[in-house]
């Protein structure tokens, strides 16, 4: 099931969700995110706290079981690290990306996917680093993993 069906079922009308929609969605999933890890005072949505949240990622990949790090954790972590994207750069903002059906954070020039760079980040290791990502888009700079807009 795609994360933009938790709307209510009277609003469920296999249309794509709006901007406004995507970014109502993913700032409830960010702050569910830091509800759930018990860290509020890690995760305070600056660009510190990413460095928090690599930590997280790698003490995870060190104690915990394939089947105990499950999508929706990740989606929590790609909307939080968009959502420090967005707090932090008057550029970037949510939408929706109809080709990859999940969100995007995007600005002039990119479009990224926060939860496609944490899952490459859980699966392919530190050289796909959430820091790297989140300083570039802040830059408005092409972030890794990101495509230029025309």
């Amino acid at each position: 099931m795609s994360w933009w069906r938790r709307k209510p079922k009277e609003t469920d009308d296999d249309r794509p969700p709006t901007d406004a929609e995507t970014a109502d969605i993913m700032r409830s999933l960010a702050d569910e995110f830091v509800r759930n890890s018990r860290s509020s005072d890690l995760f305070d949505y600056t660009v510190g706290s990413v460095t928090a949240l690599e930590v997280l990622i790698g003490t995870l990949l060190e104690s915990a079981s394939d089947a105990d790090l499950d999508r929706g954790f990740s989606l929590g972590m790609g909307a939080y690290i968009g959502e420090v994207i967005v707090r932090n750069s008057a550029a970037a903002r949510w939408t929706y990306d109809a080709g990859q059906r999940t969100a995007a954070v995007e600005s002039a020039h990119y479009s990224a996917l926060p939860a496609f760079k944490v899952s490459k980040r859980f699966t392919l290791g530190p050289e796909h680093s959430l820091v790297q990502f989140v300083d570039a888009a802040i830059a408005d700079e092409l972030p890794p993993d990101a495509r230029r807009l025309p």
